[in-house]
């Protein structure tokens, strides 16, 4: 596109995590309307005046979207508890013109002009969050469903033209499958932990152990060894197989169970607390979101290991020679990452580290407009220290300008703090 001013004003959207800052959700999704007009008269455009090449176009387009740092399974789930507390439909408020609606005064009101740290003003932003959430997820698969309508519809081939071709001497379905299910944190958004545990986690365990089987009957001894260092491959490089068995450690003590008794506790709370859906939950505030979230996600995490160490163990039975592979892996994801323990508030800790960032020493990753990206940040520092938060929250004090942001830097400069900026010592 010529003009690429609202397709770019489109993506920053998608990613602007201080957008309700300066505007409401509902006015984000008016924007994302707007907006989408337009792209879609640019992109039919584009592809009148070009002869070729049209399906590299509109596959750069979709995946600058894809890119973007939205939630990308908020899909009507994320606000069916609200739709239900106001009786409304999600169609009804997006033809609202009149917003005559009771939901109006939370959706489309600017949260902060409300009182601070009023139950008011945490339900508006609680709200507003989860629609922008909705928001930003529909307008994007809505234009990419649009621009994937017009890739140019491939020209059929004759059925012996298509090689049909399967080098595997060996099924892997299972194998497949059981790293999927054991890899995706983000399903307890959708549903609950014990859920996903007994109808995902633990489910293709005994499937993979008997496919493991079958193969090593059917495959020759030359390659059995290889076979069985694959399997081990693929489950070691899941993305929580090398968690430390220490990991959930602090909700074993805070609610005073054994781990022995993992998953079904003899403790009702703790218990109610992985049974709970996350989207059918109605919150009272963040915190209490925020923590249901990262109990499940936590208990997910350890889950997966553990299946992980099971199909280790099966495989550790089939075969001497492999061991010693075996042993090493086991030494590999059996040693937790060490990070530096801090000891602060999660509040300074986020103050400290955006000063060094403000002041030259640290270099915090971008987004493509040149701002800070916040959530990104908050990842990478929880990789290095060892806090006792969650990303969400510690992103907000990454970032000095928000509200959260001005408490720890306002106590700080009453205190005398100071760094020189990293040129004045050099």
């Amino acid at each position: 596109m010529e003009d690429t001013y609202s397709f770019d004003k489109f993506c920053e959207l998608l990613s602007d995590e201080d957008i309700l800052r300066t505007s409401t959700a509902f006015g984000v999704a008016k924007k994302f309307q707007t907006l989408i007009l337009d792209i879609k008269s640019q992109v039919l455009k584009e592809l009148m005046n070009r002869t070729e090449n049209q399906d590299v176009y509109l596959d750069f387009l979709v995946n600058e979207i894809e890119k973007q740092d939205y939630v990308k399974d908020a899909g009507i789930n994320y606000i069916n508890s609200w739709l239900k507390e106001y009786s409304i439909s999600i169609d009804a408020i997006l033809e609202d013109e009149d917003h005559k609606e009771p939901i109006f005064a939370v959706l489309d009101r600017h949260y902060n002009d409300m009182e601070p740290f009023s139950a008011e003003k945490d339900k508006a932003l609680l709200l507003q969050t989860d629609f922008l959430n909705y928001f930003c997820c529909k307008y994007a698969n809505q234009l990419i469903e649009f621009l994937k309508s017009k890739m140019p519809k491939a020209k059929p081939q004759e059925p012996a033209q298509i090689p049909i071709v399967n080098n595997k001497p060996f099924k892997d379905e299972y194998l497949t499958v059981f790293c999927k299910e054991i890899s995706d944190e983000r399903a307890v958004r959708e549903t609950s932990f014990m859920q996903l545990y007994d109808c995902g986690l633990t489910h293709y365990t005994p499937y993979l152990e008997s496919e493991i089987t079958e193969n090593l009957l059917i495959l020759d001894n030359d390659k059995k060894e290889d076979y069985l260092s694959y399997v081990l491959d693929k489950v070691t490089k899941t993305p929580f197989a090398s968690i430390s068995n220490d990991f959930i450690d602090k909700y074993i003590q805070e609610y005073d169970v054994d781990i022995n008794d993992f998953p079904n506790f003899k403790n009702k709370e703790l218990n109610d607390a992985l049974e709970t859906y996350y989207q059918g939950m109605h919150y009272t505030t963040h915190q209490e979101q925020h923590k249901l979230l990262c109990i499940q996600i936590d208990f997910y995490c350890y889950a997966s290991m553990l299946e992980v160490k099971k199909i280790i163990a099966f495989i550790e039975t089939k075969s001497e020679k492999t061991n010693t592979n075996i042993n090493l892996m086991k030494e590999e994801i059996s040693e937790p990452i060490s990070k530096l323990k801090w000891l602060g508030k999660t509040s300074q800790l986020g103050f400290i580290i955006s000063s060094l960032t403000d002041l030259g020493y640290i270099e915090a990753p971008l987004r493509q407009n040149g701002d800070i990206n916040y959530t990104q940040f908050a990842k990478l520092v929880k990789q290095t220290f060892d806090i006792d938060t969650t990303e969400s929250t510690l992103s907000k004090y990454l970032n000095t300008d928000s509200e959260k942001g001005q408490e720890p830097m306002r106590k700080f400069e009453q205190n005398g703090f100071n760094i020189p900026h990293k040129n004045i010592v050099s």
